[in-house]
């Protein structure tokens, strides 16, 4: 599904391209111009501090006297770089910008000891902020010239580790994990900008505030057994940043056009200015010099595999054109099939053991700026660096072959890793018409994805070594660039031509949305592994709301634009019940999901039938933040006991959908209806288990899909 999903999204992209541009009036007299112009492409770096806090409450035990740990706080530096643009009104600038930051935020809580069932037990508990990455919207004022006020919000990710070390002596146990997490989240903030070298060069002045939402796996159990209770907090992961930074805007300033200040592109005949979508393929390579211990006695290590593969996607952007200098914004999602295969043999008399590890990496995705130089008036060379996603899913395998029968199982484990991007390529204009070709090098970058660890107990010693993860890329491509492959002479300043109706549709804009939403996630789960109890099919509901903003630039009765939107939602439901016999009783098994979070980045295509109506296609890269809960409730003659076991996960996929735009309060007020279908794919851990031992049990888990469906209604603004 998620295959046909993004084929389909690719079908409508690639047959709007061959749509004519009509020859129309160019955009009206614009507003008087100021001394200074913000508008442009502009690159940067940026530094500062950053403060955060983990603010859950682990218990260690259930018993009396319940001890537990709070969250760290953490302080610590950032560093990194940022990209965007801005749009220009009179003194309105609104803009939009990614970066990526280095980070080196960490702390620890006060360790724990404590006297608990299994005897004295100790716990340290520490987090580390490695990465952060944003993708926001901008909006600002301008007192005067050469100052900017602006608010800024959009979408976050941010790489953690959590390291856990503990010791129980009465089982000589010892433990030491270091585990890498993910986490999508949101970002509110504001700054001030000001020029103090120049009109080229911009310094500022920010502060970000992250929230990631609740972080941990929590545990509540209640009982009608005296001191016998549970309840984990699962609290808010946030980190405030405040940073400094300095800013490179390309284009000469003064004297211009406030409402469309932009560059000139300056290339006689061929301009590299404008819309664009594209389809690409290639092959990928990567590794990960990782190991795990899959046996101490007699020890035995599997070594992370080499992968080897081809993939195919599609890709949307947008450039301007300054003199020979191209900058642009670009986005992509490919299908993958990266993959490789390691596996050992040892024995464990009386059985002949194989272990097996298969990692592969089913989809790649990345949020791009470009720089580039125009060497001629058909050849662009450029560079390129952003934010990284891929979606890796690892199958292990297990087979044991004895006297008493054969066990033969295989685990399936999909997770979605962000990390950092960087690349170079070259464009060539296909004679005679707008059709671009393309050839470029990717490198993506994830960092450590899997755990560190050392487990000492009584049968030997157990290490998992993590090393840093990363892919090469290297595809071909072709593009289709809407508007005139020839551009009229340029004008100053002016932008890229755009021709437009007389309500027009071009243009930056700010937008609000609710709406209704139903899940599906037909996955199936072994409750017990004693009786082969399953259940699964949970059906969810509920509502969200949240914003949008974006960009449409126009070719006749053609629109395209490209469009980030987050919503907070509420969206659950539950699988049937299980119910078997348990506890000296009947034991009742309940599986949830909630949807908390979603943000979609998305190209639209779209036609005018009438001047102020936009029937428009979407496609394009989703995220979500969900929650999986258990439920267990156990009843018997000594009494009753009920646990909730609630899991954040995040998950990465892709959307489609349709919608329409009309002005029913002029020419700056757009009213939509749209729907949308989100497709996770198979997202879920899954067994599956062949056994000719009586002893153990065989089972098949079913991986399903995860699919969400949303209706919703919008208003937006759009800056004249």
């Amino acid at each position: 599904m998620l295959r046909t999903l993004f084929l389909g999204g690719c079908s409508w992209l690639l047959l709007g391209a061959s749509a004519p541009a009509a020859d129309l009036p160019m955009q009206a007299k614009a507003p008087p111009a100021i001394a200074t112009s913000w508008a442009g492409f502009y690159l940067g770096v940026h530094g500062g501090y950053g403060w955060g806090k983990n603010s859950f409450r682990e218990y260690i035990s259930e018993a009396d006297p319940h001890p537990f740990i709070d969250g760290p706080k953490s302080q610590g530096s950032v560093v990194g770089g940022h990209a965007g643009y801005n749009w220009q009104y009179g003194r309105a600038v609104t803009g939009i910008e990614i970066d990526w930051s280095a980070a080196d935020i960490r702390g620890s809580a006060q360790p724990l000891s404590a006297i608990t069932v299994f005897g004295p037990q100790t716990l340290d508990r520490s987090d580390h902020a490695k990465y952060l990455g944003t993708a926001r919207g901008r909006i600002g004022w301008l007192p005067n010239d050469s100052v900017l006020l602006y608010g800024t919000a959009g979408f976050a990710w941010g790489r953690f580790e959590e390291r856990r070390a503990s010791t129980v002596p009465a089982f000589n146990i010892t433990t030491d994990v270091t585990t890498p997490f993910d986490r999508l989240g949101w970002v509110a903030g504001a700054g001030i900008e000001a020029m103090p070298f120049g009109p080229n060069w911009i310094g500022r002045i920010e502060y970000l505030h992250y929230d990631f939402g609740g972080a941990q796996t929590t545990s509540v159990v209640t009982s009608s057994f005296p001191d016998i209770w549970r309840t984990d907090g699962a609290g808010r992961q946030t980190l405030d940043v405040l940073r400094a930074g300095l800013s490179y805007k390309f284009g000469t300033p003064g004297g211009v056009n406030a409402a469309y200040a932009a560059a000139p592109s300056a290339v006689a005949g061929a301009s590299w200015a404008g819309f664009y979508l594209g389809a690409h393929g290639g092959y990928g390579w990567g590794r990960n010099d990782g190991a795990a211990t899959v046996s101490a006695a007699p020890p035995a290590d599997i070594v992370f595999p080499k992968l080897r593969g081809g993939l195919y996607g599609g890709h949307v952007g947008y450039n301007w054109q300054f003199d020979r200098v191209v900058a642009g914004f670009e986005a992509d999602l490919s299908i993958a099939r990266i993959g490789g295969r390691a596996q050992v043999q040892y024995a464990n008399p009386p059985a002949a053991i194989t272990s097996s590890r298969e990692p592969e990496i089913e989809a790649l995705g990345s949020l791009r700026a470009r720089l580039g130089w125009a060497a001629g008036e058909s050849l662009l060379l450029y560079g390129t660096a952003g934010l990284g996603w891929e979606r890796i899913a690892t199958t292990e395998g297990f087979s044991s072959v004895a006297p008493a029968g054969a066990v033969t199982s295989t685990t399936y484990d999909a997770v979605d890793r962000f990390g950092w991007v960087a690349g170079a390529g070259a464009e060539a204009r296909l004679p005679g018409s707008n059709w671009i070709g393309r050839l470029e090098y990717l490198h993506y970058g994830f960092g450590t994805v899997a755990e560190n660890s050392v487990v000492t107990n009584n049968v030997g010693t157990y290490t998992d070594r993590a090393s840093s993860h990363g892919v090469d890329v290297l595809r071909a491509g072709v593009s289709y660039k809407f508007g005139d492959q020839l551009p009229a002479d340029p004008v100053r300043y002016a932008k890229a031509a755009t021709p437009v109706l007389p309500a027009g549709w071009g243009g930056f804009y700010l937008g609000g949305h609710a709406g209704y939403g139903w899940q599906d996630n037909d996955f199936t789960k072994v409750i017990d592994f004693t009786s082969g109890q399953q259940t699964g099919g949970i059906v969810s509901r509920g509502w969200l709301g949240g914003g949008h903003v974006g960009h449409n630039w126009q070719f006749g009765r053609l629109v395209a634009g490209m469009e980030g939107d987050a919503s907070f939602a509420d969206i659950e439901g539950t699988s049937r019940p299980v119910t078997q016999p348990g506890f000296g009783g009947s034991q009742t098994d309940v599986l949830g999901d909630r949807i908390k979070f979603l943000a979609t980045a998305r190209a639209r295509l779209g036609w005018l039938p009438v001047d102020n109506l936009l029937l428009y296609a979407t496609g394009g890269p989703a995220f979500a933040r969900m929650e999986r809960t258990w439920s267990t409730v156990l009843t018997g003659a000594g009494g009753s006991r009920t646990d909730l076991l609630t899991t954040p996960s995040n998950r990465f996929g892709g959307v489609i959908g349709g919608g329409a735009e009309w002005m029913p309060f002029g020419p700056n007020w757009i009213g939509r209806i749209e729907y949308l279908h989100y497709d996770f794919g198979r997202v879920r851990d899954v067994l599956t288990q062949a056994s000719t031992n009586p002893a153990v049990l065989s089972a098949s888990e079913h991986r399903g899909r995860q699919t969400l469906d949303v209706v919703r209604a919008g208003v937006s603004y759009k800056f004249p």
